[in-house]
């Protein structure tokens, strides 16, 4: 099992997203898990910064599993955002923090 921590950026002027550490083996499921955590402190910021539309997000890491972000998407209207970025820490299995 691989475990990292993830620690969240800048969204605005703040720091609104506390860290989380999650279980990696399933990537699909890892990523809904860090969304499912991360929305709820999203959306208040976002919505301050007239930008609710982006809490509709999903979460993506890089292959290193080093870096991750939020990502909007409105397919229909081509348009994107990426937002939030994060950096992704490999920890003990045994230590969650």
């Amino acid at each position: 099992m691989t475990t990292y921590r993830i620690e969240f950026g800048k969204v605005g002027d703040t720091y609104p997203v506390p860290p989380i550490t999650v279980d990696w083996t399933d990537p699909n499921r890892a990523a809904r898990e860090v969304a499912a955590h991360a929305i709820p402190h999203l959306k208040p910021v976002l919505e301050s910064l007239g930008r609710p539309e982006l809490a509709d997000c999903l979460f993506s890491a890089d292959r290193e599993r080093a870096y991750g972000e939020f990502m909007w998407l409105d397919l229909a209207g081509e348009r994107g955002a990426r937002f939030c970025p994060a950096r992704l820490t490999p920890v003990d299995s045994n230590s969650h923090a």
